[in-house]
């Protein structure tokens, strides 16, 4: 006990400035999901590979950051030079993960990632059938995604250290939120070490909005038994499982927490994250509580031209984040107050957050 509490204090004390960096390896991707910005802008896509170089430059900064996550829009797969990119990360001490669609993994891709080093692995699946899953995840097909992951599973087990993290990741929809119970009983049957239910928080279309399940108040009871069914079928089955909330609630700081954590996108450009940056364009797209708006692409410089950090210590940059500290500055003033009895937390208003924040549904906790 004595020597995790001292490596936690030595990893502050030392410690990497950096939660994680978030790095869009590529924006292209082999599939054509329902629920994708690349499907509902279409043409309008910029489909491209993170140039080596700006992954050099961006890797320039690795030791300030404990974790590197090797995903955007795109399914990182298709990038020719991944495993370099691990490989690197991993020489610099961080921990290295990446999320895909899983169709291309394989067992030969497994033993390339995992002899790179991988940390974590998160395959992402829409159902716990192949036509549920198909028809959200459109030019995939759950059995060879299913027989990829359990062909990961294998390779890891092959190891004598414990190999990367593996894990489900469920987007849940109203058309396929009543597979996810089962889809717990498949995955367990894997051998993967964890389960997530994530919400579609961002959308385009009003054909794309329709899909969620937060904030529906016809539906919460409805969707809030199955996901009670789901936690306990987890539980028998010893399976870990979490779920994104049915309720938006404002938060201070989102769990994309851009105080810690910045994204670069396959163009080079950094941004808080990937809601904010869109490869290719000047302005992100998405449906709002029931209404199309527009904001600003946030960007704060390109790797290929000025030195990360330099772009994270910018004026610009600094004052986005000042309004996120300054929200979680006061948040912590309510709990003080409410611990002393002083004014309802109920009549303290939140301090604003960056403008193109206040229409992204992470910023109330989805």
């Amino acid at each position: 006990m004595i020597s995790h509490v001292m490596r936690w204090v030595k990893e502050r004390i030392q410690g990497r400035a950096f939660e994680a960096f978030q790095i869009e390896v590529t924006s292209r991707c082999n599939l054509h999901c329902v629920m994708c910005p690349k499907r509902a802008l279409a043409d309008q896509w910029t489909a491209q590979d993170l140039p080596w170089e700006a992954f050099q430059r961006i890797a320039a900064a690795f030791n300030q950051a404990r974790h590197i996550h090797l995903q955007g829009w795109g399914e990182p797969l298709l990038h020719p030079r991944l495993t370099d990119m691990i490989t690197v990360a991993k020489e610099a001490g961080c921990r290295v993960g990446l999320t895909t669609n899983g169709t291309l993994l394989g067992e030969a891709t497994s033993h390339r990632l995992i002899q790179a080093g991988l940390d974590l692995i998160a395959v992402s699946i829409a159902g716990a059938t192949r036509e549920t899953h198909g028809s959200l995840r459109v030019g995939s097909d759950l059995s060879v995604i299913l027989d990829n992951v359990r062909q990961c599973v294998a390779v890891r087990g092959q190891r004598r250290d414990r190999g990367p993290k593996v894990e489900i990741s469920y987007l849940v929809t109203k058309t396929n939120i009543a597979e996810l119970p089962k889809t717990v009983e498949l995955v367990a049957s894997l051998g993967v070490d964890e389960l997530y239910a994530i919400n579609l928080d961002y959308v385009v279309t009003p054909e794309q909005e329709d899909l969620k399940v937060f904030d529906c108040p016809g539906l919460r009871k409805t969707y809030s038994g199955i996901l009670e069914a789901a936690r306990e079928t987890a539980r028998r089955s010893r399976l870990a499982f979490r779920a994104s909330p049915l309720e938006s609630e404002e938060v201070a700081v989102c769990e994309e927490n851009p105080l810690k954590i910045l994204f670069v996108s396959a163009d080079g450009w950094v941004s808080p994250c990937t809601y904010t940056g869109l490869a290719g364009r000047t302005d992100i797209p998405r449906r709002f509580q029931g209404r199309s708006v527009t904001v600003r692409r946030v960007r704060f410089g390109n790797v290929l031209d000025q030195d990360l950090l330099d772009i994270w210590n910018s004026p610009a940059y600094r004052t986005f984040r000042q309004e996120f500290e300054t929200r979680r500055l006061e948040l912590g003033a309510r709990a003080l107050l409410a611990v002393s009895g002083g004014e309802e937390i109920s009549d303290m208003e939140m301090p604003p957050p960056p403008l193109p924040c206040l229409t992204c549904y992470k910023l109330y906790g989805l």
